[in-house]
């Protein structure tokens, strides 16, 4: 259970990105707290010509992605092509946050991952340097 006795009085705003995950709404629904749920930003993807940054970044010898959600990785598998995908893309180590984005990233298809437990930069940078 939350720390429902220090705010179980509490009016909680919920605040996430658009059709965000649920796990803390549930959590806290199910608890029993007073909460309302804004969802105050729109994740946006830029527009690239898939070829040209591809080949970009393969030009420039990329091996090390770092992804810290499940919509970005997913958003790679769609827009890189299938030779792109086998000849680089799933060579490159991948940094990720959480064993969530692990588990995704093996299904898409990544073999070299590495997990940071926490998404702050402070910690994401530890484990780039301790791994590269």
């Amino acid at each position: 259970m939350l720390y429902k006795n220090n705010i179980s009085r509490s009016k909680i705003i919920l605040l996430k990105g658009e059709n965000g995950r649920q796990l803390i709404e549930k959590k806290l629904l199910k608890d029993s707290f007073n909460i309302s749920i804004i969802e105050c930003y729109k994740k946006k993807f830029k527009k690239i010509s898939n070829h040209f940054e591809i080949n970009k970044w393969r030009s420039l010898k990329i091996d090390t992605l770092v992804v810290t959600s499940g919509s970005i990785l997913k958003k790679l598998n769609e827009k890189v092509n299938v030779s792109n995908k086998h000849e680089w893309l799933f060579k490159c180590k991948l940094f990720v946050v959480g064993k969530r984005l692990k588990k995704i990233a093996q299904k898409i298809g990544w073999k070299d991952i590495i997990i940071s437990n926490y998404a702050n930069n402070r910690n994401l940078l530890k484990i780039i340097k301790k791994y590269n």
